[in-house]
């Protein structure tokens, strides 16, 4: 039962108390009867209804409400005003409905009615922060922005607090635009109430999507910055969305001096992720130099970042295109590029090996040296090439009972070195599954080693045995169904001559993963002219296609791109061919044409649909 007691006035009808509730409860059944009606669509039923029980109950708040809110959508505001007028004479002390007689009369043409209601209630009603932000968002929601800044003024005044509506200013001059006044009403929060700094932060990332806002947003903040140097963190935060990231690293360290460990370590891995490389590097180097603590794990979150960051660096991740990808996610290919030239006497990377083994040396045998002990041989497998030290860093990392994940993967990483170091049939002995083993990396890292020492018909053996066994809803099922895949269309039912295309494939592969990229290239451009005319002929042009998007070659990328669009896989070809015109040459209308070629001459293709989308997007003209 609803409990309307709780709406009911103090104004007495002179009744007493168990004959009103009994009217109430009269009116509980026809209350609800009305509701229905309204959900229902049958407006006007219902608000015949919620003006009998009001004539019968004029204290029944619900209907009141219900029925004011009828003739505001209606646009019945006379009919709104007489409502309002006969529940003030029952309920002289209902501020909220005073204000709604005004906005009534403002909708309904009558602006000096309601400005003179609200003036009356500015001079009589305004005794607390209730009433004025009652008052404040009336003048906000009908214009009235000379009242409203009046009010805040004497509110301010009245409590004795600076700050008091500049949440409610800066929204609305935010909302408006009007980002210099919305900034101001910002600095004086954050000034007087430094517990909203995460707010006003927001706020302003919020306004520097209007990039017009950039250079107001950047004075504005850096004078500021002057009398509180916390606008500093906010200033910090602005360049960073911007992408001035050396000055938001300089910002960081002026306004941090202390060198906040939490906010420094998301820092230097938020710079990481923008591939700031050299900028996350200084920054863990910083933390290192500066921020005086033993604590053996956050040591451990330095070095990691750190080794991560030099990774990163010299580890070119394949470039990322919105429709066409080189076997993506797959586990059979390396999608990593090793930048040469960082590799060139890196005086700062040798000197951060030893800073590591330097502070490993005084780290305790945690879960977390191990993991430190990890990265370190990660890098020396993966960037410098030293096996015998990454082994070595592998055994060590191992006895220093790592965690469940880190075992698996140094011992995965173990047999990596055997590829590594062209020992393959030993790499073949280590990753051979045993009995019904699950497929896993290891599996993998089995058919691989085949696949690289030309034993394709070994590995096609085993991929023929397994993929019908394999669980659907393992990790890896996708990668080896693809792969099986693969050596059936381009090898198992192929030629003499396919088949020898197909190893050269998978020795280019194999130099791939050693990251000899000069000579996977050589190999590749051997079998496309040589092969042409091998089944594995297209999937060699777009290998290529891929590599030199990763080196910048984007005329010889194109290239091989539309030789691709020439073959079976034309849908790959000229959409990846698009991609390269829209995202790296800057030709719109020539990636329109190759887009508009692909809906044409593929319209069964499984590209089709996401290009139309694009088109339409790109089509659209640039908004100012």
């Amino acid at each position: 039962m609803l409990k309307f007691a709780a709406f009911i006035s103090t104004v007495s009808f002179f009744l007493p108390v168990n004959a009103q509730d009994q009217i109430f409860e009269e009116a509980e059944p026809r209350f609800i009867q009305a509701m229905k009606l309204e959900r229902m669509g049958n407006v006007d039923q219902a608000a015949e209804i919620y003006q009998k029980i009001l004539t019968k109950t004029p204290n029944h708040q619900p209907s009141y409400f219900q029925l004011k809110n009828i003739y505001n959508k209606n646009g019945e505001f006379s009919l709104g005003i007489q409502l309002i007028k006969s529940w003030l004479q029952l309920h002289p002390s209902d501020h909220q409905s005073e204000l709604s007689l005004g906005e009534f009369y403002f909708r309904n043409q009558q602006q000096e009615n309601a400005l003179k209601i609200w003036k009356n209630f500015e001079a009589e009603r305004l005794s607390n922060k209730t009433m004025f932000r009652l008052l404040f968002h009336t003048y906000v929601k009908f214009g009235q922005t000379d009242s409203m800044e009046l009010l805040s003024l004497k509110g301010r005044e009245k409590f004795k607090e600076p700050y008091f509506l500049a949440i409610d200013l800066a929204n609305y001059y935010q909302s408006r635009q009007s980002y210099d006044r919305a900034l101001r009403e910002l600095m004086i929060l954050v000034q007087h109430q430094k517990q909203y700094m995460r707010y006003a932060t927001d706020r302003i990332l919020i306004m520097s999507d209007d990039t017009t806002a950039h250079t107001l947003i950047d004075s504005i903040l850096n004078i500021n910055n002057i009398k509180e140097p916390m606008v500093g963190e906010i200033l910090a935060a602005f360049y960073y969305k911007t992408g001035k990231f050396q000055q938001s690293f300089d910002q960081h360290k002026s306004a941090d001096l202390n060198l906040n460990k939490d906010k420094w370590i998301k820092f230097a891995e938020d710079l990481r992720k923008e591939k700031e490389y050299a900028l996350s590097i200084e920054a863990y180097h910083l933390m290192l130099e500066r921020i005086n603590t033993s604590d053996p794990k956050f040591i451990g979150k330095i070095l990691l970042g750190l080794g991560k960051a030099y990774e990163d660096q010299i580890i070119q991740k394949r470039s990322k295109l919105q429709f066409v990808k080189w076997y993506p996610e797959n586990s059979f290919f390396n999608n990593q590029l090793i930048d040469p030239s960082l590799l060139i006497s890196n005086e700062s990377l040798a000197n951060s090996l030893e800073h590591y083994q330097s502070v490993l040396a005084l780290l305790p045998n945690t879960q977390s040296s191990a993991e430190v002990h990890f990265r370190l041989a990660q890098i020396q497998s993966r960037i410098m090439r030293d096996f015998d030290a990454a082994r070595s860093s592998f055994i060590t990392a191992l006895r220093l009972n790592p965690s469940p994940l880190i075992r698996t993967k140094i011992q995965e990483e173990l047999g990596n070195l055997l590829i590594f170091s062209g020992k393959y049939d030993e790499a073949i002995s280590y990753f051979k599954p045993e009995g019904e083993e699950r497929i896993s990396y290891r599996t993998i890292a089995y058919v691989n080693s085949l696949l690289y020492s030309a034993k394709i018909d070994s590995a096609v053996a085993y991929l023929d045995l397994n993929i019908l066994k394999t669980d659907p809803n393992l990790a890896y099922f996708n990668d080896i169904f693809e792969m099986h895949d693969l050596v059936v269309d381009y090898y198992a039912d192929g030629t003499r001559e396919d088949k020898l295309a197909f190893e050269l494939f998978f020795k280019a592969e194999r130099l791939i993963n050693e990251f000899d990229i000069d000579g996977a290239i050589q190999l590749l451009e051997k079998i496309d002219l040589n092969n042409s005319e091998a089944l594995i002929s297209p999937l060699v042009s777009l290998r290529l296609a891929f590599i030199y998007i990763d080196l910048k070659d984007y005329e010889k990328s194109l290239g091989y791109a539309l030789d691709v669009s020439s073959s079976s896989l034309k849908d790959k070809g000229l959409t990846l061919a698009a991609e390269i015109e829209e995202n790296f040459l800057n030709d719109k209308d020539n990636a329109l044409q190759y887009y508009f070629r692909l809906l044409s001459e593929c319209p069964a293709s499984l590209l089709s649909e996401p290009v139309r989308i694009h088109i339409r997007k790109i089509s659209q003209p640039n908004e100012s």
